[in-house]
């Protein structure tokens, strides 16, 4: 995400497209627009600053939110949200000079779709190992359950002093196919010292909401959560995600087999075979770490990223692993760094995607793009769960 600065938002989106979003508002109808520079924000600034307090906060609140998807992702998900719904102006987003731009014209255009990318772009910002995953079962029907959720929840932060509100909001994702439910359990209330609209000094007590991200993947059977709390709290959360919305009686034990299996890649004769309208070129692996057998924590960790045509990981494990002493069907592979190279179009040099897999349950792709590809071969190379 870009670092918020009203000067740079300013200057990044076009003015036409500014006058249409303040006359939206009915804001700044003093300003001669044909007047404004394209590159200078300051008569702009100068207006803003002197808007009252709620108008500002509504400008603001607006321009953190185009700052936000002002990335590739987020005109990647504005793109596929409107042209999905079919939205007239989607073909205006092509024309649109940057980040900015786009963002902007999703916002003037359609404020609930310009939330709703927002919330996915959100739950893409999060780090791998943010999320908690359970397998709970494959295509079960969501039920619209969310005001049960919601008091499930009340419930469950009332013994902890709080959560006496709880907000929830639902939205699907597609390719892959994904529902998604936001909860927002209030909080314990907070102090701020700060200034009133009429600026007195003063202490204001906020009553912030703690957020809470489920996704279930039918296809894959599989429910995620970000959150907050131990282990077995966040056990207690998704059990009233399951009872409520997906119908289960209980959170399920864990599976027995589990979603990530890297043993496939000891055997030197594997291969990482792809179908060619995939447009990839070459796979290696680059890392493998083993745990090894017997008391304690000991680990062996190889790597190796040898010149085009020259023995590869397996190679290496040949010369550094003592496989009378440790053969090969006794060590664990618990994690693996995979490389993915695409072939070149137009003359171009073609992109590499390098990513982690790690026993059990850990995996640093994405669902969209390439990364998206890596995950199917995943399945059909037997390395992840079908």
């Amino acid at each position: 995400m870009p670092q918020y600065s009203p000067k740079k938002l300013i200057r990044n989106i076009s003015k036409p497209l500014l006058r249409r979003y303040f006359d939206q508002l009915k804001l700044l109808s003093d300003i001669d627009w044909n007047g404004v520079d394209d590159n200078d924000p300051a008569p702009i600034m100068a207006a803003m600053d002197e808007l009252d307090s709620s108008d500002l906060e509504t400008v603001e609140t607006d321009f953190n939110q185009i700052n936000e998807l002002a990335t590739d992702n987020g005109s990647r998900l504005i793109y596929e949200e409107a042209a999905f719904w079919k939205r007239p102006w989607a073909g205006k987003l092509e024309e649109a000079a940057n980040d900015f731009e786009r963002a902007m014209l999703a916002l003037v255009e359609d404020r609930k779709l310009i939330d709703k990318v927002s919330s996915c772009n959100e739950m893409d910002r999060f780090a791998e190992s943010r999320w908690t995953s359970w397998q709970v079962g494959k295509r079960l029907h969501v039920s619209d359950g969310r005001s049960k959720l919601s008091k499930g929840l009340r419930g469950l932060f009332k013994e902890q002093g709080r959560g006496q509100r709880c907000h929830v909001e639902t939205l699907e994702r597609r390719d892959p196919e994904r529902f998604c439910c936001f909860a927002f359990p209030e909080d314990y209330p907070k102090t701020d010292l700060g200034y009133d609209e009429n600026n007195k000094f003063s202490r204001h007590t906020r009553r912030t909401a703690t957020e809470i991200i489920f996704v279930y993947r039918p296809e894959d059977g599989m429910l995620e959560m970000v959150g907050k709390g131990s282990k077995k709290e966040k056990e207690a959360i998704a059990e009233v995600f399951c009872k409520t919305m997906l119908g289960l009686t209980k959170l399920p034990a864990p599976n027995q087999r589990p979603p990530y299996d890297l043993a496939v890649l000891k055997s030197r004769d594997f291969s990482f075979k792809t179908d060619p309208a995939d447009n990839i070129e070459s796979t290696e692996v680059r890392l493998m770490r083993f745990d090894l057998p017997g008391k304690g924590y000991r680990r062996l960790v190889l790597s190796a990223r040898p010149p085009e045509g020259a023995p590869g990981i397996h190679a290496l494990i040949d010369e550094a692993v003592n496989t009378s002493k440790f053969p090969l069907s006794k060590l664990q592979v618990s994690q693996a760094k995979i490389s993915m190279r695409f072939r070149g179009t137009d003359g171009r040099r073609g992109k590499t995607l390098t990513f982690e897999v790690t026993y059990p349950d850990r995996c640093n792709l994405k669902d969209t793009g390439k990364d998206a590809v890596a995950k199917r071969y995943l399945k059909k190379w037997g390395i992840a769960s079908e």
